[in-house]
Protein backbone atom coordinates (compact mmCIF):
# COMPACT_ATOMS: atom_id res chain seq x y z
CA UNK A 1 0.00 0.00 0.00
CA UNK A 2 1.45 3.33 -0.62
CA UNK A 3 2.50 6.11 1.64
CA UNK A 4 -0.50 8.25 0.65
CA UNK A 5 -3.10 5.65 1.00
CA UNK A 6 -1.74 4.27 4.56
CA UNK A 7 -2.27 7.49 5.52
CA UNK A 8 -5.82 7.83 3.86
CA UNK A 9 -6.91 4.83 5.04
CA UNK A 10 -5.98 6.43 8.73
CA UNK A 11 -7.62 9.08 8.37
CA UNK A 12 -11.27 7.71 7.22
CA UNK A 13 -10.94 5.64 10.00
CA UNK A 14 -10.15 8.89 12.11
CA UNK A 15 -13.50 10.48 10.68
CA UNK A 16 -15.49 7.68 12.19
CA UNK A 17 -14.77 7.67 15.09
CA UNK A 18 -15.90 11.48 15.19
CA UNK A 19 -12.75 13.09 14.89
CA UNK A 20 -12.08 14.95 11.25
CA UNK A 21 -8.28 15.63 11.29
CA UNK A 22 -5.82 14.59 9.16
CA UNK A 23 -2.54 12.44 9.80
CA UNK A 24 0.80 13.88 9.30
CA UNK A 25 2.63 12.45 6.14
CA UNK A 26 5.96 13.15 8.25
CA UNK A 27 4.67 9.48 10.34
CA UNK A 28 6.12 6.68 9.18
CA UNK A 29 3.69 4.55 7.43
CA UNK A 30 5.12 1.45 10.04
CA UNK A 31 3.77 3.50 13.16
CA UNK A 32 0.72 4.10 11.26
CA UNK A 33 0.30 0.16 11.71
CA UNK A 34 0.90 -0.07 14.02
CA UNK A 35 -1.20 2.66 15.94
CA UNK A 36 -4.04 0.86 13.89
CA UNK A 37 -2.90 -2.54 15.03
CA UNK A 38 -3.30 -1.11 19.03
CA UNK A 39 -6.42 0.72 18.35
CA UNK A 40 -8.12 -2.30 16.76
CA UNK A 41 -7.41 -4.39 19.25
CA UNK A 42 -8.80 -2.36 21.87
CA UNK A 43 -11.95 -1.96 19.47
CA UNK A 44 -12.38 -6.01 19.37
CA UNK A 45 -12.22 -6.08 23.26
CA UNK A 46 -14.68 -3.15 24.12
CA UNK A 47 -17.27 -4.58 21.41
CA UNK A 48 -16.71 -8.22 22.94
CA UNK A 49 -16.84 -6.95 26.49
CA UNK A 50 -19.60 -4.00 26.26
CA UNK A 51 -21.38 -5.37 22.81
CA UNK A 52 -20.94 -2.10 21.57
CA UNK A 53 -18.18 -0.50 19.00
CA UNK A 54 -16.18 1.42 21.83
CA UNK A 55 -12.00 1.43 22.06
CA UNK A 56 -11.26 -0.07 25.82
CA UNK A 57 -7.73 -0.63 27.15
CA UNK A 58 -6.13 -3.79 28.70
CA UNK A 59 -6.66 -3.97 32.67
CA UNK A 60 -9.50 -1.67 33.20
CA UNK A 61 -12.05 -2.61 35.35
CA UNK A 62 -15.71 -1.47 35.03
CA UNK A 63 -18.10 -1.57 37.48
CA UNK A 64 -21.96 -0.80 37.30
CA UNK A 65 -22.04 -1.49 33.45
CA UNK A 66 -25.58 -0.67 33.62
CA UNK A 67 -24.64 2.78 33.86
CA UNK A 68 -22.37 3.04 31.17
CA UNK A 69 -23.99 4.64 28.17
CA UNK A 70 -21.13 5.42 25.17
CA UNK A 71 -21.65 6.90 22.10
CA UNK A 72 -19.31 6.39 18.99
CA UNK A 73 -16.21 6.75 18.67
CA UNK A 74 -15.50 6.49 22.45
CA UNK A 75 -12.18 5.29 24.39
CA UNK A 76 -11.50 4.33 27.19
CA UNK A 77 -7.79 3.80 28.70
CA UNK A 78 -5.81 1.20 29.78
CA UNK A 79 -5.60 0.16 34.30
CA UNK A 80 -8.57 2.23 34.92
CA UNK A 81 -10.98 1.98 37.47
CA UNK A 82 -14.51 3.13 36.50
CA UNK A 83 -17.55 3.43 38.83
CA UNK A 84 -20.96 3.65 37.03
CA UNK A 85 -22.79 3.19 39.96
CA UNK A 86 -24.32 6.49 40.00
CA UNK A 87 -27.84 8.17 39.49
CA UNK A 88 -26.48 9.21 36.03
CA UNK A 89 -23.95 6.55 35.22
CA UNK A 90 -21.03 6.94 33.40
CA UNK A 91 -22.52 9.32 29.68
CA UNK A 92 -19.43 9.38 27.14
CA UNK A 93 -20.08 11.43 23.98
CA UNK A 94 -19.26 10.70 20.51
CA UNK A 95 -15.31 10.53 20.46
CA UNK A 96 -14.43 11.15 23.72
CA UNK A 97 -11.91 9.87 25.74
CA UNK A 98 -10.58 9.27 29.25
CA UNK A 99 -6.57 8.13 29.65
CA UNK A 100 -4.53 5.47 31.40
CA UNK A 101 -4.11 4.51 34.86
CA UNK A 102 -7.30 6.44 36.32
CA UNK A 103 -10.15 6.42 38.68
CA UNK A 104 -13.14 7.28 38.17
CA UNK A 105 -15.03 7.09 41.86
CA UNK A 106 -19.20 7.41 42.20
CA UNK A 107 -20.97 5.64 44.98
CA UNK A 108 -18.12 4.54 47.59
CA UNK A 109 -20.22 3.70 50.39
CA UNK A 110 -23.65 1.81 50.61
CA UNK A 111 -24.25 5.23 52.41
CA UNK A 112 -24.74 7.32 49.68
CA UNK A 113 -25.65 6.56 46.03
CA UNK A 114 -23.51 8.92 43.64
CA UNK A 115 -24.17 10.79 41.11
CA UNK A 116 -21.53 10.49 38.31
CA UNK A 117 -19.86 11.80 35.10
CA UNK A 118 -20.74 13.12 32.39
CA UNK A 119 -18.19 13.82 29.60
CA UNK A 120 -19.27 15.54 26.46
CA UNK A 121 -18.58 15.59 22.46
CA UNK A 122 -15.00 15.01 21.30
CA UNK A 123 -13.82 15.91 24.86
CA UNK A 124 -10.85 14.27 26.53
CA UNK A 125 -9.01 13.74 30.12
CA UNK A 126 -5.47 12.99 30.24
CA UNK A 127 -3.97 10.02 31.77
CA UNK A 128 -3.60 9.36 35.18
CA UNK A 129 -6.81 11.44 36.54
CA UNK A 130 -8.89 11.00 40.11
CA UNK A 131 -12.22 12.29 39.43
CA UNK A 132 -14.71 11.54 42.76
CA UNK A 133 -18.19 12.15 41.19
CA UNK A 134 -20.61 11.72 44.37
CA UNK A 135 -21.80 14.88 43.79
CA UNK A 136 -21.66 14.83 39.79
CA UNK A 137 -19.47 15.93 37.61
CA UNK A 138 -19.58 17.18 33.80
CA UNK A 139 -17.61 18.10 31.04
CA UNK A 140 -19.35 19.86 27.92
CA UNK A 141 -18.07 19.27 24.38
CA UNK A 142 -14.51 20.14 23.16
CA UNK A 143 -13.18 19.77 26.23
CA UNK A 144 -9.26 19.71 26.58
CA UNK A 145 -7.95 18.05 29.94
CA UNK A 146 -3.91 17.46 30.08
CA UNK A 147 -2.88 14.78 32.99
CA UNK A 148 -2.94 14.17 36.65
CA UNK A 149 -6.66 15.63 36.88
CA UNK A 150 -8.14 15.80 40.44
CA UNK A 151 -11.93 16.67 40.71
CA UNK A 152 -13.62 16.66 44.23
CA UNK A 153 -17.54 17.13 44.16
CA UNK A 154 -18.03 16.14 47.35
CA UNK A 155 -16.04 17.29 51.03
CA UNK A 156 -16.00 16.30 54.40
CA UNK A 157 -18.08 18.22 57.45
CA UNK A 158 -15.99 19.89 59.99
CA UNK A 159 -18.43 22.25 61.44
CA UNK A 160 -18.95 20.80 65.22
CA UNK A 161 -15.52 20.52 67.30
CA UNK A 162 -17.50 17.97 69.55
CA UNK A 163 -17.68 15.02 66.91
CA UNK A 164 -14.82 13.38 64.65
CA UNK A 165 -14.94 14.59 61.43
CA UNK A 166 -15.02 10.91 60.14
CA UNK A 167 -18.60 10.79 61.34
CA UNK A 168 -20.42 14.64 60.45
CA UNK A 169 -20.90 13.41 57.05
CA UNK A 170 -20.17 14.89 53.62
CA UNK A 171 -22.02 17.37 51.68
CA UNK A 172 -22.03 17.00 47.53
CA UNK A 173 -21.81 19.76 45.26
CA UNK A 174 -21.42 19.52 41.47
CA UNK A 175 -18.35 20.37 38.82
CA UNK A 176 -19.07 21.70 35.90
CA UNK A 177 -17.01 22.37 32.98
CA UNK A 178 -18.67 24.39 30.08
CA UNK A 179 -17.71 24.09 26.09
CA UNK A 180 -14.50 24.19 25.01
CA UNK A 181 -12.60 24.91 27.74
CA UNK A 182 -8.96 23.89 28.89
CA UNK A 183 -7.99 22.60 32.09
CA UNK A 184 -4.09 22.17 32.33
CA UNK A 185 -1.42 19.33 33.61
CA UNK A 186 -2.11 18.88 37.26
CA UNK A 187 -5.02 20.87 37.77
CA UNK A 188 -7.82 20.44 41.35
CA UNK A 189 -11.72 21.08 40.71
CA UNK A 190 -13.53 21.64 44.39
CA UNK A 191 -16.44 20.61 45.16
CA UNK A 192 -19.16 23.49 43.51
CA UNK A 193 -16.43 24.73 40.69
CA UNK A 194 -18.67 26.05 37.58
CA UNK A 195 -16.23 26.97 34.55
CA UNK A 196 -18.22 28.72 32.05
CA UNK A 197 -17.55 28.16 27.86
CA UNK A 198 -13.73 29.01 27.05
CA UNK A 199 -12.03 28.85 30.47
CA UNK A 200 -8.28 28.06 30.23
CA UNK A 201 -7.24 26.87 33.76
CA UNK A 202 -3.33 27.23 34.37
CA UNK A 203 -1.42 24.39 35.05
CA UNK A 204 -1.00 23.38 38.94
CA UNK A 205 -3.80 25.22 39.90
CA UNK A 206 -6.95 24.30 42.53
CA UNK A 207 -10.52 25.74 41.56
CA UNK A 208 -13.02 26.58 43.24
CA UNK A 209 -16.52 28.33 43.10
CA UNK A 210 -17.73 29.29 39.90
CA UNK A 211 -16.27 31.87 36.89
CA UNK A 212 -17.28 33.27 33.82
CA UNK A 213 -16.29 31.97 30.36
CA UNK A 214 -13.49 33.15 28.51
CA UNK A 215 -10.97 33.91 30.97
CA UNK A 216 -7.74 32.34 32.16
CA UNK A 217 -7.32 31.21 35.23
CA UNK A 218 -4.32 30.40 37.41
CA UNK A 219 -3.13 30.14 41.25
CA UNK A 220 -4.06 28.48 44.40
CA UNK A 221 -6.61 29.62 45.13
CA UNK A 222 -6.78 30.32 41.07
CA UNK A 223 -8.10 34.11 40.13
CA UNK A 224 -9.15 35.58 36.89
CA UNK A 225 -5.81 36.41 35.06
CA UNK A 226 -7.37 38.12 32.19
CA UNK A 227 -9.88 37.81 29.41
CA UNK A 228 -9.06 35.78 25.96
Amino acid sequence: MTLFSVHALADRLLKGTGRAHETSKAIRPSWIWGELFRRGTQLVRGTLLLRQPVFLGSGTRLLGRSGLSLARGVSIGSRNLIDARGSRGLVMGPGSRLGHNGIVTTTSRLTLLGVGLSLGKASGIGDNFHIGCSGGVTFGDNVIVGPYLLVHSQEHNYADPDVPIRDQGTTQREVVVGDDCWIGSRVTLLSGTKLGPRTVVAAGSVVRGEHPGGVLLAGTPAKVIRQI
